[in-house]
């Protein structure tokens, strides 16, 4: 039996690994405090969901559970190292030290799935770990996480899974079926993709216009649409992000766009990411998102004026916490 272990008990993290739990995979759920991780020890980790009916139900998974701290010393090593590393932490979370840890973890023909937003990440991890066992997942799946221990599938989605490494890495394809299928059976909607850096950039694309605005604008995404001054800016931050896509020779989603507000009718109520993060006065994903837009204009000499200014204003709410 393939042997997942999921490194981040935030939404994301507690979804798959509950998903995947009570399906029968044999789960291992990484925690980042000990108090988490002692509560899901305990009280097992509840998920919430809705029938095909769309009636709500409600199981509890019992993943075996891991203290970040006590994996980062071995802890783990008496279980013996996992087939594939699920990487749900956030884009900030992704450090030199972190990358070591999850290389000492992997053996030669274990993968490492990212699901990281933004861009970036893929660099720190692949100065530890080889390319052809990094694979990458855009999802599009919804979570929230309502404690340490209850997470909420508040949204059905579609996951797209590829390899970080150009072309087919020996026993890449193999292991990438074997995760669609483990995927599919947990009732997740999972396709591979030989084209995983377009769909990197339609979804960073996407983030990188609703994220920031409701972030500063303090509203929920559908918030966006019904007002007539936000249009422009939306509008203005698309484009530049698109032009810079195109000078990279990376291509977009034709109708990119009408996805774009379509995020914003499905997912109305919403609080984006980046503005839960600050209402949390926790570190933003600014640099992964907006940031990473701005790095890679300032590569090839490229100006982006709307992302440029949006970035400072995100970065000045968020250097108020020292202050106020």
């Amino acid at each position: 039996m393939m042997r997942v272990r999921v490194v981040g008990a935030g939404a994301l993290g507690m979804l798959l690994a509950a998903s995947l739990s009570v399906r029968g995979t044999n789960v291992e759920l990484v925690a980042r405090s000990g108090e988490q991780a002692a509560r899901l020890e305990s009280e097992g980790l509840l998920l919430t969901d809705r029938d095909d009916a769309g009636e709500p139900l409600s199981v509890t998974a019992r993943p075996r559970i891991f203290a970040a701290d006590e994996l980062a010393s071995g802890g783990a090593a008496k279980h013996g190292p996992p087939d594939v590393v699920l990487l749900t932490v956030k884009q900030t979370a992704v450090t030199d030290d972190l990358a070591r840890e999850l290389a000492d973890q992997l053996k030669p023909d274990s993968r490492l799935v990212c699901f990281q937003n933004g861009i970036g990440h893929t660099d720190v991890l692949s100065r530890h770990i080889s390319a052809g066992q990094i694979l990458i997942a855009v999802t599009t799946e919804g979570a929230l996480r309502h404690s340490q221990r209850h997470v909420e599938h508040t949204g059905r989605g579609s996951t797209w899974l590829g390899s970080l490494e150009e072309g087919e890495a020996t026993g890449s394809a193999a292991m990438q079926k074997k995760l669609q299928n483990l995927f599919q059976d947990a009732g997740f909607a999972v396709s591979l993709s030989n084209q995983i850096n377009s769909k990197v950039w339609n979804k960073l694309m996407i983030n990188a216009v609703i994220n920031p605005l409701t972030a500063i604008l303090q509203i929920p995404n559908g918030m966006l649409l019904k007002l007539p001054a936000a249009m422009p800016l939306m509008r203005g931050l698309y484009e530049e992000g698109a032009g810079l896509a195109k000078q990279l020779g990376i291509g977009l989603a034709d109708d990119l766009w009408d996805q774009l507000l379509d995020v914003c009718r499905l997912t109305a109520a919403n609080s984006s990411s980046m503005l839960q993060d600050i209402r949390a006065r926790r570190r933003t994903e600014l640099d992964a998102i907006t940031g990473g837009l701005l790095a890679q204009a300032r590569r090839i000499g490229m100006e982006l004026p709307t992302h440029a200014a949006v970035y400072q204003l995100v970065r000045a709410i968020e250097q108020q916490w020292a202050i106020l």
